[in-house]
């Protein structure tokens, strides 16, 4: 499991819009792609500054792909931002973990709440019972608290589960988190050397002042390789257990024949609406979080990379760290 620098500049935009601080729970080891200067460098270009010296960094010796000493720890890059304290949850003690549970199994009420940040760098697509090691991070997040998700969103590689961006919206919206905002990240070739594009998943669109929903991704272009980044912010009244419909099968919808098909009816959303799947999307939709990206990051991309169905629009590109655009 490991964060690429431009998974470490969607951490770092999450901070400087609400700083993380007081505890932060890594699910496994994460390995940094980052040596020392590149790190340091990358935080003075999000934040502005970093607040520890190169020669305080401690390097990595306990990931597998650790690439011999050159990468700075998880713990250690965190630590560049935040003061938070720092504990990490595995299966076993592997790579170091000082915390050991089976997110697969029911984990015990007496953990519950402690975290205020979770990072999730790439595990549910990797455990055999996903919806159960969701629903153990939610217990294990402090009301107010966020989980950065970045789990595998096409079979591409060797995973056990690639998810759709509604997967991880539907939970939270079910559960009545306070926010929850679902990116598509797709790159080619090796992911530390690749342009990474994003793409916001949006279910709720606005149109002559009305308010719609559609709540499922629908075809992305299938033969690039792919992450589902997800930021979510628990509530105070926020659950943990409740299982989602898949939209197309929940009593609420509609369908009319188009054209000799049958298809779904986009749902009208209201302020007042009672319905909690379309109660969380307008929320969702109304985050106070800004634009994950710029407009100056959206590059001139494939017509193929761009006829995503409306609810999954581009929204920027990142560069690994290092490299500059082309002029």
């Amino acid at each position: 499991m490991g964060i690429f620098s431009q998974l470490a500049v969607v951490m770092l935009r999450e901070h400087r819009y609400r700083p993380i601080t007081g505890s932060i729970l890594s699910i496994g080891r994460q390995t940094i792609f980052l040596d020392p200067d590149e790190a340091i460098a990358l935080v003075e270009r999000e934040l502005g500054t970093a607040t520890r010296r190169k020669t305080d960094l401690e390097i990595d010796t306990a990931t597998r792909v650790s690439d011999r000493g050159r990468f700075v720890t998880d713990r250690s890059f965190y630590s560049l931002f935040s003061d938070a304290s720092y504990r990490c949850l595995d299966l076993t003690d592997y790579e170091g973990a000082d915390l050991v549970a089976d997110l697969c199994l029911p984990i015990p009420p007496t953990v519950d709440e402690r975290f205020d940040f979770i990072i999730d760098g790439s595990t549910l697509d990797n455990v055999f019972d996903p919806a159960m090691a969701i629903r153990n991070l939610a217990r294990l997040l402090k009301p107010g608290g966020r989980i950065l998700h970045f789990d595998r969103a096409s079979r591409r590689h060797f995973v056990y589960v690639g998810f759709a961006l509604s997967w991880f919206h539907d939970y939270y919206a079910i559960n009545g988190f306070d926010d929850c905002q679902v990116y598509l990240a797709q790159w080619d070739g090796q992911p530390r050397e690749s342009r990474w594009d994003f793409y916001h998943y949006q279910p709720v669109r606005e149109e002559n002042g009305r308010m719609t929903y559609f709540g499922e991704d629908r075809y992305y272009y299938p033969w690039r390789d792919a992450f589902a980044v997800v930021i979510a912010e628990k509530g105070a009244a926020s659950t943990s257990e409740r299982s989602p419909v898949q939209f197309e099968y929940r009593s609420t919808i509609r369908f009319e024949d188009r054209d000799g098909a049958r298809e779904i009816v986009r749902q009208t959303v209201a302020d007042d609406t009672a319905d909690p799947y379309l109660a969380a999307a307008l929320r969702f939709y109304r985050s106070r979080r800004p634009a994950l990206f710029a407009s100056t990051e959206q590059v001139t991309l494939p017509p193929e990379f761009l006829h995503y169905s409306p609810e999954t629009a581009y929204c920027g590109s990142l560069l690994p760290i290092g490299q500059r655009p082309s002029q």
